[in-house]
């Protein structure tokens, strides 16, 4: 299997336009009592019946600060033109992009989950596989490809460029029970088999251009397990990334969480999630410490006629190929990485004997190199066993958006985050943040 930076921007950049594939548990869910998936959410919201969670859940979800209208504009008739088209003024291009621009996509997807009564509480066993990936990109980098040399001598710096990846099985042991009538708690134990991780990471880069010649000198590293290759030209610019299967990272991970019934109405809820490593045996890192090269890419990508757009965002991603330099032969050592950790806080106020509630729900995630913090206000209808819904709205650090679920039964469909301003060709102006999931079980 191979990739590249240039796959990675072309799939990013594509995907605000469409979607990207993932598996990741609706927030929306998390005051709807018996759904089966909120034990994700929280490790003491579990279903109080036995029940086995199909391979039928799946969910579509993208998250980027950026809408596609900073890449993609409209253009004569019904033509469409990137960024970097001549009739583009700099600073209206500029103007779409954010000092940190990101591109990410989660994927977690539940092969299979039981979960059953004994031991004087609730138990699961779950079987998944998950992946994380993101493309971090400063707006400098997207200045100097469209403004380019502005005077006989023009210099760029350039901070915290990064492109990252993890991968990896995860088997889940949880446990949850009342400690009395109003405490619950529960936790899970994670036990990860890391299968693919890379960390390409440009910590500095100066880009001094003049009339005679361009120069770049960077510091920059690259880290990957193993069954991961860096491939490199003899200049030591990157040539392609292969990828052979290997399982070469092990790790643990820990939810907890806890509900709290404050009076018959009120109930309030915390919970960590992903909180644990995994450690890559036999990882080779790539180092290139403050070395100078002349550049000379960046021709012929301000097209002056429209193009398809997936060929100007591999045109794009080729060409920043060129911008980074690793050693040839990389050092053999362990690494260790963090997972996504997650913290949630919930509250909710019920009425009409909990069939309407009113829940707020706090949701920070931290990671490197970028974290979130989101609030939740959510109207939640329960008026029968085997139908509930709620709506809601959310306000975080990166967008604001609405979002529902509908219960009907087993089976749940919704959304967090649905897309609410299009431009007349349908692109998405703002922040690109929406999912779309689905799912169903069986319980006994």
């Amino acid at each position: 299997m191979k990739f590249s930076i240039k796959h990675i921007l072309s799939a990013s950049l594509i995907a605000i336009a469409g979607m990207s594939v993932s598996a990741q548990t609706l927030n929306s869910l998390y005051f709807l009592d018996g759904n089966t998936q909120r034990h994700l959410l929280n490790p003491a919201l579990t279903c109080e019946s036995n029940w086995v969670s199909t391979p039928l859940n799946m969910s579509i979800n993208m998250n980027s600060n950026l809408g596609l209208e900073a890449f993609l504009r409209p253009y004569g008739n019904n033509e469409m033109i990137t960024f970097l088209h001549p009739s583009i003024t700099a600073e209206d291009a500029m103007s779409k992009f954010q000092d940190m621009n990101t591109f990410e996509f989660d994927v977690d997807y539940n092969i299979l989950t039981v979960g059953f009564k004994a031991f004087g509480g609730i138990n699961s066993i779950g079987l998944s596989v998950k992946s994380r990936t993101g493309l971090y990109l400063p707006k400098d980098i997207f200045t100097f490809m469209k403004a380019g040399q502005e005077s006989d001598v023009t210099e760029y710096v350039i901070d915290d460029m990064s492109a990252r990846t993890q991968n990896y099985a995860e088997i889940a042991l949880g446990h949850s029970r009342a400690i009395n009538k109003k405490l619950t708690v529960g936790a899970k134990v994670k036990f990860l088999l890391g299968v693919g991780y890379a960390n390409a990471n440009v910590e500095k880069m100066r880009i001094y251009m003049s009339d005679n010649k361009w120069m770049i000198e960077q510091k920059s590293t690259f880290t990957a397990s193993k069954g991961i290759n860096l491939i490199t030209k003899d200049n030591g610019e990157i040539d392609d990334f292969d990828y052979e299967f290997n399982m070469g990272g092990f790790g643990l991970g820990l939810d907890l969480g806890a509900t709290y019934k404050v009076m018959d109405n009120l109930n309030v809820s915390l919970a960590v999630t992903d909180l644990g490593f995994i450690k890559w045996s036999d990882a080779s890192v790539h180092n290139n410490l403050n070395s100078s090269f002349e550049y000379t890419g960046f021709d012929n990508i301000a097209h002056e006629d429209s193009q398809v757009f997936e060929d100007a965002a591999e045109d794009v991603g080729d060409q920043l190929e060129e911008l980074i330099r690793y050693g040839k032969d990389g050092k053999t050592t362990s690494h260790t990485s963090s997972l996504y950790t997650t913290f949630r806080a919930g509250a909710e106020y019920g009425l009409l004997k909990n069939k309407i509630s009113v829940g707020l729900l706090g949701t920070m995630r931290v990671g490197t190199p970028k974290s979130y913090t989101e609030g939740m206000l959510s109207f939640n209808f329960k008026p029968f066993k085997y139908f509930k819904a709620a709506i809601n709205g959310s306000v975080a650090n990166t967008h604001s958006s609405l979002g529902g679920v509908i219960c009907l039964g087993n089976f749940f469909i919704g959304g967090d985050y649905i897309l609410a301003k299009y431009s007349k060709q349908v692109i998405p102006v703002d922040a690109a943040k929406f999912n779309f999931a689905f799912g169903t079980s069986i319980k006994f």
